[in-house]
């Protein structure tokens, strides 16, 4: 109605249910990116702890196989190749374990017969073992472990 000076006081207005369907399909999306992050970081975890048991499993077959080359006097160590590890050794160590990946040791203690430190390779997972033994030659299993996860960012390639 109008009063006196042509002023309606009558408002009108629609409700929108766009709104509502808005809203929760903004709280649906995040809901799914989060659950998606937390599959892709499982993965990522579980994927890293299989690696690891596989680099742990190495590290024990290194062990014996540097026990049979000992009593002949060898070591599995020869920095003149690639790897680090003699071809005979590691063929003897693919017949104990099942090596998916690639080793690289970096370190032997030749008095003890054991590795110091290696990396081993798997997919997308780089496990690195570090001996931190207390100087003496008293070695055990007290290595420190660390993995890595390659995720790449960027790739640029010059054209052939």
């Amino acid at each position: 109605m109008d009063d006196l000076k042509g002023n309606s006081k009558t408002e009108f207005y629609v409700k929108e249910n766009a709104g509502r369907f808005g809203k929760i399909a903004r709280i649906l999306i995040i809901v799914a990116l989060i659950i998606g992050v937390i599959i892709f970081v499982s993965g990522i975890g579980s994927g890293a702890r299989t690696a690891l048991g596989h680099a742990k499993d190495i590290r024990v077959a290194m062990k014996l196989v540097s026990l049979e080359f000992y009593k002949g006097e060898e070591s599995i160590y020869d920095p003149s190749y690639e790897t680090g590890l003699d071809p005979n050794a590691l063929t003897r160590m693919q017949t104990m374990i099942p090596i998916k990946g690639e080793i690289i040791l970096t370190g032997w203690d030749s008095e003890n017969d054991i590795p110091l430190s290696f990396s081993y390779r798997e997919g997308r997972y780089l496990v690195e073992y570090k001996e931190v033994g207390s100087g003496d030659g008293t070695y055990g299993m007290n290595g420190d472990w660390t993995v890595y996860y390659d995720l790449k960012v960027l790739e640029y390639s010059a054209g052939e």
